[in-house]
Formats: C-alpha cells, sequence, structure tokens
C-alpha cells in the first residue's frame, strides 16, 4: 500500500520535490491504532521531508510521521514512530524524487 504526508500528490504523477521510503515492520498510529503494514511505502513531502533528510544526516534519530487523511478504513490524520537508530531502524529510504 501507498502512503502520503500530503493527500493532494494521491493519484499524481509529479513527485517532484518528495522522498519516498519502505516500511520494515508494522508501526501502528499513535491515535487511532490504525497501521502501517511492512512493506508499504510512503512518499514524504514538504517539511517532513526535510525532518527525513535530517534523520538521515543525523544517523541516530527518532521521529513522529504525520500522514494526510486517506479513505481506507476511514482513518484520519495520525503520527507513526519511525526509527533510524543505531540499535534499530524501521525504514529505508527507496527514492529522492527530484
Amino acid at each position: 500500500m501507498k502512503f502520503y504526508t500530503n493527500k493532494d500528490l494521491q493519484g499524481t504523477t509529479s513527485l517532484q520535490g518528495t522522498a519516498t521510503i519502505k516500511i520494515h515492520e508494522d508501526i501502528e498510529g499513535k491515535f487511532s491504532g490504525e497501521t502501517i503494514k511492512k512493506g508499504s511505502e510512503v512518499v514524504v513531502s514538504d517539511a517532513q521531508y526535510d525532518m527525513l533528510m535530517s534523520v538521515i544526516d543525523d544517523g541516530n534519530c527518532e521521529w513522529d510521521l504525520i500522514l494526510e487523511p486517506y479513505s481506507l478504513n476511514g482513518m484520519s490524520r495520525d503520527c507513526f514512530t519511525l526509527l533510524y537508530t543505531e540499535d534499530k531502524t524501521n525504514f529505508s529510504l527507496q527514492s529522492v524524487n527530484c
């Protein structure tokens, strides 16, 4: 499944200025209890793109990814904790869309 940090990008072919990450484990939302399943992709844009690049540059961070609402299961905006630490990493960078 593919998710977006900006719902306006869903269905568009122009992903310039974004990055796509792949999730390596099921991650439960902090508020909704919905889960992003292992193997899902997330298109990261705007301020969250900047945060992603900072996390990767730092190399030892935990951060909250905020996803826009989507229609499946009626989920609304929620936070999902991503780890990029020495002990554990639960996502990888798939592509940077220049």
